[in-house]
């Protein structure tokens, strides 16, 4: 027998972006259902994983507007100190410098969150929500749209909706069916990552070591516990990860240049390759793209779980501004006012980060004596230097009343 559920938003993709999203619009009175294939484990059901984001205050303040962060905040360590060590040259010492989140008035630039931690908090706020429904093990086979979405799940489920969202990712099911193009670009890279324990304390310092093949970057976790993001060429990660154990920790070691000590890794490695994505619209009839379906960025710089919080809360908002209306949710009207909200900064961030990226693993003499000249001039100028950190580490939204701490 064929089940017909009726509802105002179905989100495709139970990610923390599309989780968040159900978080914030439930208690607006709209029904919300959140489609994925994989189960959606809570607290008590997480292990420890190389995955995190450092999250920035912008987006702390949307998960506290979610009601999640609570639950998660104490799985996180702050990134109060960001120190880059150029050490492409092959002449001369490496250029350190350091930036400190208190010289532009903030405890902390960042929170780095384990990923399955923070998703599984936000599973935990949603799974008791009324008006949310958590329907895990299932996939979106099509949809069509004829004054309202008609959405076939692959169980003969239909669901009939206001609104669909596609927040599943860089192959999204969502962006194919609603017929929109994406760019991509292949960085010919990998990122490896790994969770490490160390006998030294990291004091809250995020180091990055640029190097001629990509970023090696040490991140703070609570205790004596960091996470590494080593971005590398597809063929020497793929070589790295295919050594013995000892092997790979002790390349580890040498890597981190003793910055922490002894390490020892606790969890992974896991590989994979890196690209870059940018949909052509955020937007097609009664359909709205975000997080990696409208949009996937180079890890360089910790933007992407940020970019895609900041697409969930500028959607959030225009749709609590169309309901509080009584307007239509999913027309035309409200997704105009969401693209035109996130068209900016979502283009800022993605060709952004892959012209840094290019700028930073690049070992031509030219480039990286700019690139050394460019951190000693940034890092010796006080107004250069809070520029950086507040070009870098700001909210790209203005507008936005959830980045600011405010009310939905």
């Amino acid at each position: 027998m064929v089940q017909t559920r009726d509802i105002d938003i179905l989100i495709v993709g139970g990610g923390a972006p599309g989780l968040t999203l159900a978080a914030l619009l439930a208690p607006l009175g709209l029904t919300v259902a959140v489609v994925d294939p994989a189960p959606f484990p809570g607290m008590a059901d997480t292990k420890q994983d190389a995955r995190t984001s450092a999250l920035m205050q912008g987006s702390v303040r949307v998960i506290r507007a979610a009601g999640a962060w609570d639950l998660c905040a104490a799985h996180g360590a702050d990134l109060r100190t960001l120190r880059i060590v150029d050490e492409n040259g092959r002449r001369g010492a490496a250029v350190t410098a350091d930036f400190r989140a208190s010289e532009i008035g903030l405890e902390a630039f960042a929170v780095n969150m384990p990923n399955a931690t923070l998703r599984a908090a936000l599973c935990d706020r949603v799974r008791g929500m009324r008006g949310v429904k958590l329907l895990p093990g299932r996939r979106l086979a099509d949809y069509t749209v004829d004054g309202r979405v008609r959405a076939t799940l692959d169980d003969g489920t239909i669901i009939n909706a206001a609104l669909i969202v596609g927040a599943d990712g860089r192959d999204s099911s969502v962006r194919r069916i609603a017929g929109i193009e994406a760019r991509t670009h292949d960085f010919g890279q990998s990122a490896i990552t790994c969770l490490i324990e160390h006998t030294r304390p990291h004091d809250y310092i995020s180091t990055e070591f640029h190097r001629p093949t990509g970023p090696f970057t040490l991140v703070p976790l609570p205790g004596r516990m960091s996470s590494v993001v080593w971005v590398d060429t597809t063929a020497d990660a793929d070589a790295m990860v295919a050594l013995s154990r000892p092997s790979f920790v002790q390349a580890l070691q040498d890597r981190t240049r003793d910055a922490l000590g002894t390490v020892r890794m606790v969890a992974g490695p896991a590989c994979w390759p890196l690209m870059g994505l940018r949909a052509k619209r955020l937007t097609a009839p009664r359909a709205a793209l975000i997080a990696e379906a409208a949009h996937v960025v180079h890890p360089l710089g910790a933007q992407g779980l940020n970019l895609s919080l900041r697409d969930a809360a500028a959607l959030a908002e225009v749709i609590a501004d169309a309901a509080r209306l009584g307007l239509d949710i999913g027309s035309a009207v409200t997704l105009a006012a969401y693209e035109k909200r996130r068209v900016a900064d979502v283009d800022g961030r993605v060709y952004g980060t892959e012209g840094f990226n290019h700028l930073v693993s690049n070992g031509k003499p030219a480039i990286h004596g700019l690139r050394r000249a460019g951190l000693r001039v940034i890092s010796g100028l006080g107004p250069l230097r809070n520029l950086a950190m507040q070009q870098g580490l700001a909210p790209q939204d203005e507008n936005s009343r959830l980045l600011k701490g405010q009310a939905l």
